[in-house]
């Protein structure tokens, strides 16, 4: 198949992805969470473009694509007095490969207890935290073609609950002879289900009050639901709009197909003076209704 036909063949399928809808609910929605100001700024839209640590999140086969090697830690003010925790690093082992991993929190912080009877509180306080890590692999198999893979623990707890599950992250991109032209795609988040237990939904029942002096100190708990992880299919294209000594200026385009929504387009660009001073724009979740993501700006040094 030539290399043209591979790039038109792509772009049928994002026109096709942008059509669908569908909703849905999953749990451990901070996986969602970008990790890294850089791609963010470029609106997300790096699943063929990762040429650093965020290639673990996004797609772990360019981690050896461009031989990152490095360690970074992100801390964030997330939404409602919430904190993001981000630490990740690689390591090149040359021709075996690339070697990464990841520790991920969000932590919601203390809150009150309350209840009907003291809706102001109780003096008692509780916590929740979710957490995922992960250890990543990639390798290029040739001059063009890297795969890379990713196994991670994920656990979220809140009070006395806890829920916990395992996940893989697969990817894959590709170097065509095409101008340059990257295609990458990856699946992520592809595993068990999620179900909180723990003495919060345990409780004493009598199963037949109607018969006197039945006992009352039976052992009871609630059934909960369980809920798969947000699995997310991601393809896209990047390329350079042009590529000089001192400038280059690189665009990005990704389809993203989530188990939890409708699918969506993000685009974006990155301006590059002197390998040394960057400027990105980009929009997220386009073609999403009553979407939350929307503009995005950034620079770097």
């Amino acid at each position: 198949m030539s290399i043209k036909k591979s790039i038109i063949i792509t772009l049928i399928s994002i026109s096709g992805l942008i059509g669908m809808t569908k909703t849905g609910t999953s749990a451990a929605q901070f996986l969602k969470i970008g990790p890294m100001a850089g791609i963010m700024g470029t609106g997300e839209s790096g699943v063929a473009n990762v040429r650093d640590l965020s290639a673990i999140h996004y797609n772990p086969a360019g981690l050896s694509r461009y031989r990152t090697q490095s360690v970074t830690f992100t801390q964030s003010n997330w939404l409602v007095n919430t904190n993001y925790y981000y630490f990740a690093g690689s390591m090149d082992f040359s021709n075996a490969g690339v070697v990464g991993f990841h520790i991920t929190t969000l932590d919601y912080g203390d809150m009150l207890v309350r209840t009907v009877e003291e809706p102001d509180g109780t003096g008692e306080y509780f916590g929740s935290q979710d957490l995922s890590i992960g250890l990543a692999y990639s390798k290029n198999l040739t001059d063009r073609f890297s795969i890379g893979g990713q196994v991670k623990y994920i656990s979220q707890e809140i009070w006395h609950m806890s829920a916990a599950t395992a996940a893989i992250d697969l990817g894959a991109l590709f170097i065509t002879q095409f101008n340059g032209i990257r295609l990458g795609m990856s699946i992520t988040n592809f595993g068990g289900k999620m179900m909180l237990s723990g003495r919060d939904v345990q409780f004493y029942n009598d199963p037949a009050t109607e018969l006197y002096g039945n006992n009352d100190q039976i052992p009871a708990e609630y059934k909960l639901n369980q809920w798969p992880l947000p699995l997310t299919f991601r393809v896209g294209l990047s390329g350079e709009a042009f590529d000089s000594r001192r400038f280059r200026l690189s665009w990005n385009v990704d389809a993203v197909h989530p188990s939890d929504n409708t699918e969506y387009l993000n685009v974006g660009s990155e301006l590059e003076f002197n390998r040394m001073f960057y400027l990105r724009t980009g929009i997220r979740t386009l073609f999403v209704k009553n979407r939350e993501g929307g503009a995005a700006f950034g620079g770097g040094i």
